[in-house]
């Protein structure tokens, strides 16, 4: 499976441009830094979603109990 299958465009030219020598290592660093920043906002955006559905798990097995 090549990298551009499995990543965005965006994230696969981010890729690209810090494993590119002729880049000014200047660039290279912005490039880093900003797959830095989609990895924190990736993570956040998980843990939010995945404590969402253990509480909606949580919810409907309560329910259950009453019934």
């Amino acid at each position: 499976m090549k990298v551009k299958d499995k990543f965005g465009s965006y994230i696969t030219k981010l890729m690209t441009t810090i494993l590119d020598s002729k880049k000014e290592e200047f660039v290279r660093n912005l490039a880093i830094n900003e797959l830095q920043r989609l990895k924190k906002d990736i993570e956040e955006f998980i843990l939010k979603n995945s404590i969402s559905s253990d509480e909606e798990k949580t919810e409907k097995q309560l329910l259950q109990e009453d019934k």
